[in-house]
């Protein structure tokens, strides 16, 4: 059997705590404390069996040079990483590997003629708006108090969980029954935006083969997971291994 790359995507949460437009944002406590770093490192050291070739970020494809120019200055010793999970777990873990660079993988614009998921929303206040905020809410509340009181590896692994895969799924799929027979807008929006910005994802993601002897490692927020790993295992040009592995 011909040998294939090899993919390994972990889902994490977005440790700086960013106003990025996410509907849902948990507040997680400031990891640049010594007890997370040393947490981290443990991480850090685990992902090394994975032997990753290349790291892929959840960074704009546009911003490619301004990532490297950023790794770069971290390899120097003149920039100084944030609580950002892409410094945290991206940019250590490609040192330790003694890799050259990063990439930047993302893509997020607007698309004509589908409305932003606020837009959405705001004009279609309903019994299932109301189920899906409260969904939200007790996933976001659920992420941050387990958060509290685990280490950064089990954080991890219980975000990559299949049940909470599933679980932040659902959200997309509440989403998508938003609207009227007439004027399904939530459905668009899941599909002209949501999969359609995961589709181009995983096909940035596809165009970094170089060889089946690569191994990539992805690093992308936690409610990417099921469309990312669906479409890689359905594409059947990877093999594709699991963070449970590893952690």
């Amino acid at each position: 059997m011909d040998r294939k790359p090899t993919i390994l995507v972990l889902g994490t949460d977005h440790l700086d705590n960013p106003n990025n437009g996410d509907m849902f944002m948990s507040e997680t406590e400031d990891i640049l404390n010594i007890n997370r770093q040393i947490e981290i490192n443990q991480v850090i050291n685990s992902l090394r069996e994975f032997n990753p070739t290349k790291i892929a970020l959840e960074v704009l494809t546009n911003n490619q040079s301004k990532l490297n120019h950023d790794y770069q200055s971290y390899l120097n010793g003149n920039f100084e990483l944030t609580s950002n999970e892409r410094h945290q777990f991206g940019f250590q873990l490609a040192k330790v590997m003694n890799l050259r660079e990063l990439f930047a993988v993302d893509w997020n614009e607007s698309i004509e003629g589908v409305p932003d998921l606020g837009s959405i929303l705001a004009a279609n206040k309903s019994d299932l708006f109301d189920e899906v905020a409260e969904k939200g809410k007790q996933v976001t509340l659920k992420t941050e108090n387990y958060f509290k009181k685990h280490t950064i590896k089990e954080f991890l692994l219980w975000l990559n969980d299949e049940e909470n895969v599933k679980s932040n799924h659902e959200i997309y799929m509440k989403l998508a029954l938003v609207g009227s027979k007439n004027k399904p807008i939530g459905s668009m929006w899941v599909a002209q935006y949501w999969y359609y910005r995961n589709m181009v994802i995983y096909k940035n993601i596809v165009e970094l083969i170089d060889s089946n002897e690569d191994r990539i490692l992805v690093l992308y927020g936690a409610g990417h997971l099921k469309l990312l790993n669906q479409f890689f295992l359905d594409s059947n040009i990877f093999d594709v291994e699991k963070v449970q592995d590893y952690l």
